[in-house]
């Protein structure tokens, strides 16, 4: 392997922690995945994150390692290097930048989980070329990030860009974050599957009625999915309905933000036209026509790749700015 500047992109998710070694030009020369493991507890984590950039530092030459960037979910303050809170790992205020330059005495970043598979689109995936930017990434939630003028917009205290928790539905379904009506609780996953749930518990037709009593707590959105495929009322109304609520969002953003291309990613995401096609109609519903009009409304390219590369681009620009 040529002599050259490489950084380590880590994602840190509930179930698993996902690893690259790359450059800046977003090629990447190694690439692990293990499991989060979360219920051993914060040290232990934090110590199979260790590990996990130590295998990844094996493949690359002595000082080419310029800095390891983390992305996790959060709470938490990119400026401070704090996990403030995390509620599906159980990590409050904990300074993972200082533990993990004490540990490799390299340069180390922390940011949100959205913001860097934006900025990972933004740099190698579906809004190359562009400066202004909506991500959403829709899947058992729904998490984004904004980019205006080629820079990630944080916000007072770094928590913008959340756009899975914009009401769209004043006293609607009850979200994960407590309150009603967000986008979050009408068109991710879970709520995809609790409205199907709903409906074939009302009495309604479906060829999901063969995930009836205990086999429920197996249906996923992809069955859902499957099922609108095949033709079924039920599946292509609940879809149709979801992604009606996600277009009016969309939209609403679009007339604030006025960007040049929408990038959505996520598992749900890879429904095509079933999920893109109803918003990118309900997008003109509540945009303005000048602004939706010729409007990119594309899939995300990078996959789960999205935030690990983020992070490999904030760590360039980085070490680049000094």
């Amino acid at each position: 392997m040529g002599f050259g500047a490489k950084y380590i992109g880590i994602d840190l998710g509930g179930t698993k922690i996902a690893g690259i070694l790359a450059d800046a030009g977003g090629n990447i020369f190694c690439q692990d995945k293990i499991p989060t493991k979360k219920e051993e507890g914060k040290e232990r984590v934090l110590a199979r994150i260790y590990s996990l950039i130590r295998q990844l530092m094996k493949e690359a030459e002595p000082g080419e390692v310029k800095g390891i960037g983390l992305c996790s979910p959060g709470p938490l303050n990119v400026k401070t290097g704090v996990i403030i809170e995390t509620p599906n790992l159980k990590w409050e205020n904990t300074p993972v930048v200082a533990l993990m330059e004490r540990e490799f005495t390299l340069p180390v970043i922390l940011e949100n989980d959205g913001n860097a598979a934006a900025f990972g689109e933004y740099r190698y995936g579906a809004a190359r070329g562009t400066s202004d930017m909506i991500y959403m990434t829709v899947s058992t939630g729904i998490g984004g990030g904004i980019i205006a003028n080629g820079k990630l917009v944080y916000g007072r205290d770094y928590s913008a860009g959340e756009v899975g928790h914009v009401v769209i539905l004043p006293g609607g379904p009850v979200c994960s974050c407590g309150r009603r009506g967000c986008i979050e609780s009408l068109a991710s996953g879970t709520s995809i599957v609790r409205e199907v749930k709903n409906r074939l518990a009302k009495g309604e037709k479906s060829l999901l009625q063969e995930f009836g009593g205990e086999n429920l707590n197996r249906l996923t959105a992809k069955e859902v999915e499957a099922a609108a495929v095949q033709g079924d009322c039920l599946a292509l109304s609940v879809l149709e309905k979801a992604f009606y609520y996600l277009g009016i969002a969309v939209g609403n953003l679009v007339n604030i933000l006025n960007p040049e291309v929408v990038v959505i990613g996520g598992g749900v995401s890879k429904m095509g036209p079933l999920l893109f096609e109803p918003v990118q109609k309900a997008i003109g519903l509540s945009a303005f026509p000048h602004m939706c009009r010729d409007l990119p409304v594309v899939p995300a390219q990078l996959g789960g790749e999205a935030g690990t590369k983020g992070m490999v681009a904030l760590l360039h620009r980085k070490v680049q700015k000094g």
